[in-house]
């Protein structure tokens, strides 16, 4: 695939505004560099779901980059306020893809309103079943938590993942944020599930926080009772790096084979203005295929991220095996 990827226009989707979003500094945003372990950053992230009643709140440790509109509360940093070094920097496994972890980036919303409000016809179908409590959802690079917790509070069984540093510091503390932990009595079918962690409650749905380092084996991060019940595996602007693709792919594989439910992969990818070290759409578009996938556009939009303009933001669904028609109907048909 050497000519540049157009997308299909009539995927092309603007930001739904039934979705609200914005950010300010937590009270306590002046103790960022404190040694307390709870802390867990200066700005709090919210998101607000059409048929919630609930605002979702999340600690991120720096703003949001081009997720917001015009008409929402965005943060202005003022000289020297993201120069701070980060407390974690000097951890293990503190990579350069774990700090961007810790903000929003436009891939969030985007995969948010897909399964939320989009009108897409390749889309009802994951909708359908969110709502109905018959989805349970694996997502790789999780960052601080949002698409997860969203996904669960909308009726979903959500296994939310990242790496350790993430987990801990960003992942777990956000789910207790917006949910109640739960024991494994309240949930009819708690098999996908680890039974060692709790998970927590969080509107119609579930969520657990669960450390998967892409480079290790699953096998020795997950238990079968999860690879093999996951319906839907999701990753958000977490396919940049050119060094993560290779890891990513091969995970993948392991999962596909390793779930009795054939899932299917959802993510989403900006178009980013480096070159090198950032992977092009075109040559991932090109390994996934490489494997024997199909994947397909299911919708895009233009975002403006600081320092790197007006980008193309896509999402994607990857098939383990040749896309055809009968393939939809059959996985329509599965789940009705």
């Amino acid at each position: 695939m050497n000519e540049r990827f157009i997308p299909n226009p009539s995927c092309n989707v603007p930001i739904n505004p039934d979705i609200q979003c914005g950010e300010q500094w937590n009270s306590d945003q002046h103790n960022y560099l404190c040694d307390d372990d709870n802390y867990q950053g200066p700005i709090t992230f919210h998101i607000t779901l059409p048929i919630l009643r609930k605002k979702l709140e999340f600690s991120c440790r720096d703003k949001s980059a081009g997720v917001l509109l015009p008409s929402e509360s965005t943060l202005v940093l003022n000289s020297g306020e993201n120069d701070m070094i980060d407390p974690f920097f000097f951890e293990k496994g503190f990579y350069l893809e774990a700090k961007t972890g810790f903000q929003p980036w436009p891939g969030t919303r985007l995969m948010v309103e897909a399964f939320i409000c989009m009108k897409n016809d390749r889309m009802k179908y994951w909708q359908s079943r969110l709502v109905n409590n018959d989805l349970t959802i694996l997502e790789l690079g999780a960052g601080v938590g949002i698409v997860g917790t969203c996904l669960a509070a909308m009726g979903g069984k959500v296994m939310v993942t990242d790496l350790s540093v993430l987990v801990e510091n960003g992942i777990r503390p956000n789910l207790q944020r917006n949910g109640i932990n739960v024991g494994d009595n309240v949930l009819d079918h708690p098999d996908f599930f680890l039974k060692s962690r709790e998970y927590t409650q969080i509107g119609d749905g579930w969520a657990q926080a669960a450390a998967v380092d892409w480079r290790e084996p699953v096998a020795d991060q997950l238990p079968e009772s999860t690879t093999s019940t996951i319906d839907l595996i999701i990753a958000c602007d977490c396919l940049f790096l050119r060094k993560l693709i290779d890891p990513l792919l091969s995970i993948l594989s392991t999962l596909f084979q390793y779930s009795l439910r054939r899932p299917k992969f959802l993510f989403t990818f900006q178009r980013r203005n480096m070159k090198g070290v950032f992977i092009s759409i075109e040559e991932l578009l090109q390994r996934i295929e490489g494997r024997g996938w199909s994947v397909e556009c299911v919708a895009w939009r233009h975002v403006a991220v600081d320092g790197d303009g007006d980008q193309e933001l896509y999402l994607f669904e990857v098939h383990p095996g040749i896309l055809t028609y009968n393939t939809i109907l059959l996985d329509a048909n599965a789940g009705s």
